[in-house]
């Protein structure tokens, strides 16, 4: 059949524009189902979450387009603090002959499909969905319908062919030895899989992994044994048998030689082992706890100056990474023995498993953090030490904010991004932890329905919120300016007149302090400043009060 006849036969459709909105707090809050009675794009704008799209576990991300089909159902997996932020374009498919519905479906087969946008083009879209849209007159509905169809097009371009080859079918090989680790696995079953003879097999395996099939699978097992032993407290026999290993003692030597110590010594080594944290946080609780990482991974453009500082005093190597992205072969360069961190998808926790033992979804806030690393390698006294240093400063800034806190004064965070505005909730982690309950401050009434980290706030929810003291976080992303809608805050009507502009009552938070260094040393940083900015003013405006 010709390419035209195949044309011919195939449905013709339009696609016409419904409408557009940004993604609330409830597309980051766990447990909430969103239910899709038409088409529809979701833009990831900034931050990632975990979704479940028709049963399917999707991680979204920063740049990603995801197209839905009629009738899916997205359920929000992870939220807590991974940031989200958005759109989500619903728009309806007729036939072309007829102009009824058209039950449209996303080119890639499945019920939904992910795409990652280039820079240029998420910049313009961006753009676009944050210009004031008017009335919805003639014009705007052509550059709605314009818009739809650019969104359509980059799901419709050629995808990358996926022709079944030698490579693909050892990566296969690969996925089946990980998802099976524990039972008995032979090379003519790994080469049935790949597609190809066990010879030719083995020889393709050495040359693209730098190991034999059988070693790799050794190694991956100790890996796996390694885990168990750091989070469970199964004996050695147990583990053996958990990851493959029918003889304990084989298992006990196999993993002697390669870790050095036998199973039952291997914890209380930790210390000394090369540590690869994933996060400034991790590397900085590791530190104060006496336990000194190899390395780190940071985006610059987001380290604070106090964990630079840090890390260059203890000699932690700086693994640079762009914001968003975990480079696997980097953090392999660095031959971990341990890779530690806090949030890990599904499918990074897999390839992160290759090159080592692998502890994630660790808590972002201090104390539990503390309380797992000192289980974790033996340094409880170390961590009741810090707590307690922590929490005399938390108490001594409480007792200078008294007026404040009696007086219930309500205290806001608001995010200014490039592509919009956002407010701290009051139930979340990290600066929001510190600010509403272990301070006691007051988050304006308006705005305790927020369930997210940072959830959407208009201008008009702004002035609602009407906040007696206002902390500003200027949004800093790679490749982004929040400096547009700095100003066009700044311009509004909706600024003059919040009651901390004209009391001056309005302080500046750094993201690289206030979001990604609120650790041990960013709480006192942090806390100076609050009590600063609001005792200070609070007795300038006593001593010149404003009519």
């Amino acid at each position: 059949m010709s390419r035209i006849e195949r044309q011919q036969e195939e449905p013709q459709w339009i696609a016409h524009w419904q409408s557009t909105k940004p993604l609330e707090d409830k597309w980051m809050a766990a447990g909430e189902v969103h239910y899709f009675p038409c088409p529809a794009f979701l833009l990831i704008t900034d931050g990632q979450a975990m979704w479940s799209i028709n049963g399917q576990l999707v991680h979204a991300a920063f740049g990603q387009l995801i197209a839905v089909e009629a009738s899916s159902v997205i359920e929000v997996v992870e939220g807590g603090n991974l940031d989200l932020a958005g759109w989500l374009i619903q728009f309806h498919a007729f036939a072309l002959n007829n102009d009824e519905a058209f039950e449209w479906k996303v080119p890639a087969g499945d019920t939904f499909q992910q795409v990652q946008l280039t820079g240029g083009f998420l910049t313009g879209i961006s753009d676009y969905l944050n210009e004031e849209q008017p009335e919805q007159t003639s014009r705007m509905l052509v550059e709605h319908q314009y818009f739809l169809y650019g969104l359509l097009r980059s799901l419709y371009q050629k995808q990358p062919d996926e022709r079944q080859t030698t490579r693909a079918g050892i990566l296969r090989s690969i996925a089946y030895m990980q998802e099976h680790y524990e039972e008995v696995i032979t090379r003519e079953q790994l080469a049935q899989i790949a597609g190809i003879s066990p010879w030719h097999y083995s020889r393709k395996f050495s040359e693209w992994c730098g190991k034999r099939p059988s070693d790799y699978l050794a190694a991956y097992r100790m890996y796996r044994a390694q885990e168990e032993l750091l989070l469970t407290s199964a004996k050695s026999q147990e583990i053996a048998r958990k990851t493959g290993f029918e003889d304990v003692h084989y298992f006990s030597r196999r993993f002697k030689h390669m870790t050095g110590v036998s199973p039952k010594n291997y914890a209380r080594t930790l210390p000394q082992r090369k540590i690869v944290s994933l996060s400034p946080l991790c590397a900085e609780v590791l530190i104060a706890l006496g336990v000194t990482p190899h390395a780190v991974m940071a985006t610059p453009l987001l380290l604070s100056g106090h964990h630079r500082d840090l890390f260059d005093k203890h000699q932690v190597k700086l693994l640079e990474v762009p914001q968003y992205v975990i480079p696997v072969e980097l953090i392999e360069q660095a031959e971990p023995a341990l890779i530690v961190g806090h949030f890990l998808t599904e499918d990074m926790k897999r390839r992160l498993r290759t090159i080592g033992p692998v502890l994630t979804g660790l808590p972002v806030d201090i104390a539990p953090l503390l309380e797992r690393f000192a289980e974790l390698f033996d340094k409880g006294a170390e961590a009741q030490s810090i707590q307690l240093r922590m929490t005399n400063e938390v108490n001594a800034a409480r007792h200078r904010l008294k007026a404040v806190i009696e007086a219930k004064a309500s205290v806001m965070v608001l995010r200014v991004e490039p592509f919009g505005y956002r407010y701290l909730g009051g139930n979340s982690s990290g600066v929001s932890q510190l600010l509403y309950h272990k301070l006691g401050l007051t988050l304006p009434h308006g705005l305790k329905a927020g369930k997210a980290w940072f959830n959407p706030c208009s201008l008009e929810q702004l002035a609602a919120a009407d906040p007696e003291y206002l902390f500003i976080e200027k949004r800093v992303m790679e490749n982004f300016s929040a400096e547009e809608n700095m100003e066009k805050l700044m311009d509004s009507s909706c600024w003059a007149n919040l009651r901390a502009v004209r009391n001056g009552r309005v302080f500046y938070a750094d993201t690289r302090i206030w979001v990604d260094g609120c650790g041990i040393a960013g709480q006192s940083i942090i806390l100076n400043q609050i009590v600063s900015g609001l005792t200070e003013t609070r007795q300038e405006a006593h001593n010149n009060p404003i009519e």
